[in-house]
């Protein structure tokens, strides 16, 4: 025999796993939440997130790429450790004014032009022929270009995820992110120890154009954002206006010093490692001269 439940005016009930649980008075039942299979489910996320992968893996490529080039050339740790560096300015240099792309024109658009744009400047750069000076030059303009994509897909993100499928979409970001940083250099000192440098650029610069295909075909176009009541804004006003706004606040401030002060790390270690590791192996050279007969 089973009795009815029955909730007073205010109250209810819900089932949990088979059993009937009393929420009380000015409770709800608690909301479904989302897993990582229904973000992966959506075709448009898969598409942007697989972009993103080949966009990572193709910086990661480059850096390798162009530092065992350098110092197969100058036999210099400090060139070589300056043209690493080079691939982590470009985002402080011109981050604060290209990422106000992603708010002037449409952002698919936006990512579609950045990759293209590196399938010419990395395919340059494949050219062995190409001077020293203009293969900086090219790397340089290679990785801004990365800031307007990263800034028109994280824009983006919240169109194509909604609710809390965009706190799981920025999960996976970021772990793709930080797996990049591994696996990329992994990889990329693979596919250049079996491949040439040239040659590796070369395939990077293929995997740009995979990417524009990829948002070209699957994801979805969309008016540029606009601001309502007022006229459309310039590229340094919306770029003044983030500047201001991270300057201006301390929460904001104190991350970007902090990435500052990782990055200026990270370069004299990178400079300190290949010294030491120059500087060693010359000293095995001598003392191998000096005991030969």
């Amino acid at each position: 025999m089973t009795s009815e439940l029955r909730a007073e005016p205010g109250e209810a009930w819900a089932r949990d796993a088979g059993q009937t649980v009393h929420l009380g008075r000015h409770r709800r039942a608690p909301e479904a939440r989302s897993s990582y299979r229904e973000v992966f489910a959506i075709g448009e996320f898969r598409a942007l997130w697989s972009a993103q992968v080949r966009s990572f893996a193709g910086d990661q490529f480059a850096q390798v790429a162009i530092a065992i080039l350098v110092y197969g050339r100058t036999h210099s740790p400090f060139l070589t450790a300056l043209a690493y560096a080079l691939t982590y300015l470009p985002p402080i240099a011109g981050g604060p004014l290209l990422s106000g792309l992603a708010d002037l024109f449409p952002r698919r658009r936006v990512m579609i032009v950045c990759d293209l744009f590196r399938v010419g400047t990395v395919g340059l750069m494949a050219i062995p022929s190409l001077p020293f000076t203009a293969l900086c030059v090219l790397l340089f303009c290679a990785v801004l270009t990365g800031v307007p994509f990263s800034s028109a897909r994280a824009a983006l993100m919240p169109d194509v995820l909604p609710g809390d499928k965009f706190v799981l979409g920025s999960a996976i970001g970021n772990i793709t992110y930080q797996a990049s940083q591994i696996l990329g250099f992994v990889a990329g000192a693979a596919v250049v120890a079996v491949l040439d440098p040239h040659k590796t650029l070369g395939i990077d610069a293929v995997t740009f154009g995979l990417s524009a295909l990829i948002l070209l075909t699957g994801a979805r176009s969309r008016p540029a954002p606009g601001r309502v009541g007022a006229a459309r804004a310039s590229l340094w006003s919306v770029s003044a206006d983030g500047v201001r706004i991270v300057f201006g606040s301390r929460l904001l401030l104190t991350p970007l010093a902090v990435g500052l002060a990782g990055l200026v790390g990270l370069t004299a270690a990178t400079m300190l490692a290949m010294s030491w590791t120059h500087l060693r192996g010359r000293l095995i050279q001598a003392t191998e001269r000096a005991g030969e007969p």
